[in-house]
């Protein structure tokens, strides 16, 4: 009598604890429940789940960027098979796996990187290339329910985040969205000879994510302004050469076709990216808090996409106040 008891707290607690739709269930695991008041703890030395073919080296680390793309789309089908296809896709605000801003209200360590991604690993969830994305919204492609768009603004301190970020991203099968800030005449230039950047190695660094085939390149611009202030003229003008800068420094048929805006400031004109070859931008709270995810449905919105702070290393949200986890049951569905 003494063990049933706190097995039914626990469950009336979970069946108020959020109100959502009636989930597809997961027949193959369950994911663990999080407290939100401490960081995560998930262990990342899991294996890789799949193998795109039963003859291949099951160490990612020594995947080509083919390998590692086709186990991304087995990856895709079978959490698709399983969890029915999403809706919507909460996008995640990152800026690398360190950094600390608005005085610690968004921030981040490496250890909870780790733990983020090795819980999304856990979980069955899928982490969305720039191509599913641009494809989903075009409705030419399905997604697994359980999706997640992981998204990164970042520039000059690549040489230093960048590697270590990979490595991440290869063992637990994460892909992401990075997006360059890579002012011409600033401290924070990329160029060899900065201060950053004293020879190629913030670019290399780039270069290395985008061969592996666990990051899309996209443009942050090049002044990080804010672009409501600029003429329509102006700053297509500006993103057109940041798209040029970007494609020519990575090189091996990198195309750049997304673009975060700064500061989180949309122009008026941002529907005219198109015309240079940006297919979408992210803003960031584009909708309401709880509908603040990216909808299929919502052409109209693929140049402001919104996006949401992931946890901080305690396992919080700064802006929002929710776990990982609450954040994932918010926006998609397929959780028991």
């Amino acid at each position: 009598m003494k063990k049933i008891i706190p097995l039914l707290m626990i469950a009336a607690f979970l069946l108020t604890a959020c109100a959502q739709p009636t989930p597809i269930p997961i027949p193959t695991r369950q994911p663990p429940t999080l407290t939100p008041t401490a960081a995560f703890t998930a262990t990342p030395t899991l294996p890789p789940t799949f193998t795109p073919t039963a003859t291949q080296n099951p160490d990612p680390s020594t995947w080509t960027k083919e390998e590692a793309l086709a186990n991304h789309e087995k990856e895709r089908l079978i959490y698709l098979e399983e969890q029915g296809p999403a809706q919507s896709i909460p996008a995640l605000e990152y800026h690398s796996d360190l950094y600390w801003m608005y005085g610690g209200a968004l921030e981040m360590s490496p250890k909870a990187f780790e733990s983020q991604m090795a819980w999304f690993h856990e979980n069955h969830v899928h982490s969305v290339t720039g191509d599913e994305l641009r494809d989903w919204l075009n409705g030419t492609l399905d997604l697994p329910a359980r999706s997640v768009i992981l998204t990164f603004d970042m520039g000059a301190h690549s040489s230093q985040y960048v590697p270590r970020m990979l490595d991440v991203f290869r063992k637990y099968q994460m892909f992401g969205l990075i997006t360059i800030y890579h002012p011409s005449n600033h401290s924070e230039s990329m160029d060899a000879g900065s201060t950053n950047c004293p020879d190629d190695r913030c670019w290399e660094a780039y270069r290395a994510a985008y061969e592996s085939g666990y990051a899309t390149i996209g443009t942050h611009t090049i002044t990080h302004s804010k672009f409501s202030d600029m003429n329509e003229k102006d700053g297509l003008e500006e993103i057109q050469k940041s798209k040029q800068i970007i494609e020519e420094k990575i090189g091996n048929g990198c195309q750049v076709f997304i673009l975060i805006w700064p500061l989180e400031d949309i122009p008026s004109w941002a529907v005219n990216l198109k015309s240079i070859g940006i297919d979408l931008a992210f803003g960031g709270g584009t909708y309401p808090i709880l509908e603040n995810t990216v909808w299929k449905n919502k052409p109209d919105d693929w140049f402001r996409l919104p996006r949401i702070w992931p946890p901080n290393s305690n396992g919080i949200n700064g802006r929002g106040g929710k776990t990982l986890e609450e954040i994932m049951k918010m926006y998609t569905t397929s959780w028991e």
